[in-house]
């Protein structure tokens, strides 16, 4: 969807680690965000956008409808993915 196109980001916020946090505008207005959400090929992160009814039901007809992540029985998060690739914190 956005290959090879021009696109504006709206900065939102920034993550623990300093990195950006935005919404991607494609040329034709569409949020790139919440498109990928639509299809279920993204997961809606509710730290940075805890309150957005509109992720929220895109993720909800994805669920419902088994698209994308959604048709594995037990889509596993990627944060919790990272932390079972990172094993056990040392203390």
């Amino acid at each position: 969807m956005a290959f090879s196109k021009e696109v504006t980001v709206q900065i939102k916020d920034n993550d623990r680690y300093g990195r950006l946090v935005g919404e991607v505008i494609l040329p034709d207005g569409i949020s790139l965000n919440k498109e990928l959400v639509f299809v279920s090929l993204a997961w809606w992160y509710r730290r940075y956008t805890p309150n957005d009814r509109t992720l929220k039901a895109l993720e909800a007809g994805g669920r419902a409808e088994k698209r994308g992540l959604w048709a594995d029985e037990k889509p596993i998060p990627p944060w919790e993915w990272r932390k079972m690739k990172r094993g056990p914190r040392k203390r």
